[in-house]
């Protein structure tokens, strides 16, 4: 059973945002993110754009805090930060640690 984390991105972005966001996302979890299917770029529709990293078991804390913490500092690094919304889908039966529910969501 696999978890699966999406990183939803929408407002305006440059073209090498998204593969520059799923780098740092990379670097900080460990995890191999990639550009939702349905745009090669990353780019589902005008400005929204969607990473996603599947796990083999369940979001560990270490985890989820490097994607809070990525997303934190990457919104930070920008004058109109867009909207960005992490959701978290777990296998049947898990419960989210610490997070109260499985989705999160990094609004301005």
């Amino acid at each position: 059973m696999a978890t699966v984390i999406s990183v939803k991105v929408e407002g305006p972005l440059g073209l090498d945002e998204p593969q520059e966001l799923g780098e740092e996302l990379g670097r900080e979890t460990g995890v191999d993110w990639r550009p939702e299917v349905g745009g090669a770029d990353g780019t589902l529709d005008v400005g929204v754009s969607v990473l996603v990293a599947v796990l083999t078991g369940v979001l560990t804390p270490v985890v989820q805090a490097g994607v809070e913490k990525v997303i934190e500092n990457w919104r930070g690094r920008r004058l109109d930060p867009p909207v960005v919304t992490i959701v978290v889908v777990q296998p049947p039966g898990v419960v989210p640690e610490e997070s109260g529910g499985a989705s999160l969501s990094e609004g301005s």
